[in-house]
């Protein structure tokens, strides 16, 4: 390189997102993919039928109107003989209301506009508990938040302003993803299959916070394996990446584990010293906001105790962690419960009631782990160590998210399963387990063409069979 290009490269540094401008073939077969399927799902699934959904939208209501704290039902504290599950919540348009009535008359089957019950006259607004969605944070809502405040802006009505959520759910989970693939340095397929889990298109496709969980999970791995490639990680890419851990955990406090991707970075980038002061300002404002937050929000010894003593959970597990270790290994790991878990981490649609048969779950993993092994051009690699690094995430995340369920939905010291666990809690880690297929050689020897065709191919005959088991279940 000659010294007028250098100093040409010094004036003109290369934009962060440089990449984007380069778009390849998976990453703009997702973004065509995503928004055409989205769609579609979100015109096949009647209102309120994703997991947890109406405590979702409840939620992202309530934040728009900036209430924070949640509301009790009766509008005092719970006495120790309430039941305190469903007693926080907030209250909202008698048309809400009466759409939540509808979902749960109705089930979902043969819904039709305006998919609601008839008034009873009285229209004033009406308390709606939020459930497992009541400590939820504001990040999680922000494409819903928006969309209700331009639906009252257009005089739009509750109807209208969730349906308006659903599409700026779905496109903010789109364009997130689409930079993420964009500025990913392995695999791009790899990375397409990942984000174009059925499962995590049908949560974006409504109003849940998850789809924001699963976009956050992907563009922080995408973003900080891109920053592998730089000569010098700058103090403002650094700023960016605590933003993003800080919004990571304020969602889920499990998602604290993806920081682990942070030793992946070369010291020629990151000094140790920088390296750690920028990992204890992390991990100290990460969990200071989460901590901050929550001082808002109910103590989880009361929302849960209908159902478990997560404090008595967390002590017996110090006294004696073999007992959750047991249960995880005889139930999931050899057990038959393991089943479930796979098959909710890929299409158990609806309200947990319309799953896609095995078979495809299977196709699904097999075409993730194929298009997992293709190598770019001017793809990276992680060595083994770093391998071993990611290793130990997946793991670390995978036992944090048992444990967070079996603290919060299960008797002290169970034993025959873990209540509350589904596979789509695994979604937002996904995309690190791309890089562990990444080798020095070209991976498969395969030319693009073909994989192209293969992988498109594939992918619409899986979501196909998707909108099949969809149709049928409504």
């Amino acid at each position: 390189m000659t010294t007028t290009q250098l100093r040409s490269e010094k004036k003109h540094p290369e934009p962060i997102f440089h990449k984007i401008k380069n778009i390849q073939f998976p990453t703009f077969f997702f973004l065509i993919f995503a928004i055409f399927f989205g769609v579609t799902f979100i015109k096949t699934i009647p209102p309120l039928q994703a997991p947890d959904e109406v405590g979702h939208l409840v939620k992202a209501h309530a934040l728009s109107e900036f209430k924070v704290r949640p509301e009790t039902r009766t509008g005092k504290e719970p006495r120790k003989s309430d039941q305190t599950w469903g007693f926080y919540g907030f209250e909202v348009p008698d048309e809400i209301y009466r759409m939540n009535e509808y979902a749960i008359d109705k089930w979902g089957e043969n819904e039709k506009y305006p998919y609601m019950t008839k008034s009873d006259g009285d229209t004033s607004d009406k308390f709606i508990g939020t459930g497992g969605m009541t400590n939820y944070s504001f990040v999680n809502y922000i494409p819903q938040i928006s969309a209700i405040w331009v639906g009252n802006m257009l005089n739009k009505r509750p109807l209208d302003q969730y349906y308006l959520a659903r599409y700026f759910n779905l496109f903010a989970y789109i364009i997130v993803i689409f930079a993420a693939l964009a500025i990913f340095p392995f695999s791009k397929w790899g990375g397409a299959v990942a984000a174009l889990n059925p499962m995590a298109l049908f949560l974006a496709s409504t109003v849940s916070g998850d789809a924001m969980i699963i976009a956050g999970g992907f563009f922080f791995t995408s973003w900080i394996l891109h920053l592998r490639g730089k000569k010098r990680i700058s103090s403002p890419a650094m700023l960016v990446s605590t933003i993003m851990m800080i919004g990571l955990v304020l969602m889920k406090p499990t998602m604290i584990v993806l920081g682990l991707l942070f030793f992946l970075l070369p010291n020629r980038a990151l000094n140790v010293r920088r390296k750690v002061a920028w990992g204890i300002l992390i991990l100290v404002l990460s969990v200071g906001f989460y901590l901050l937050w929550n001082n808002f929000m109910v103590d989880q010894q009361i929302l849960y105790r209908d159902f478990a003593d997560p404090a008595k959970q967390v002590s017996a597990f110090f006294k004696d962690p073999s007992v959750f270790f047991t249960n995880f290994y005889e139930n999931y790991v050899l057990g038959l419960k393991g089943d479930y878990i796979t098959r909710s981490a890929v299409a158990d649609f609806g309200l947990l009631d319309a799953p896609m048969a095995t078979h495809w779950i299977i196709f699904y993993f097999c075409l993730l782990i194929v298009a997992s092994l293709l190598k770019e051009e001017d793809g990276d690699f992680l060595v083994l160590y770093q391998k071993g690094i990611v290793v130990l995430l997946l793991v670390a995340y995978t036992v944090l998210t048992f444990f967070a369920l079996y603290q919060i939905w299960n008797p002290v010291n169970a034993k025959k399963t873990i209540e509350g666990l589904q596979g789509r809690y695994f979604i937002p880690a996904a995309l690190t387990m791309v890089p562990l297929f990444s080798s020095r050689g070209k991976g498969l020897d395969v030319s693009k063409r073909s994989m192209n065709v293969v992988f498109s191919i594939s992918l619409v005959i899986l979501f196909a069979v998707a909108l099949t088991v969809l149709k049928d279940r409504y």
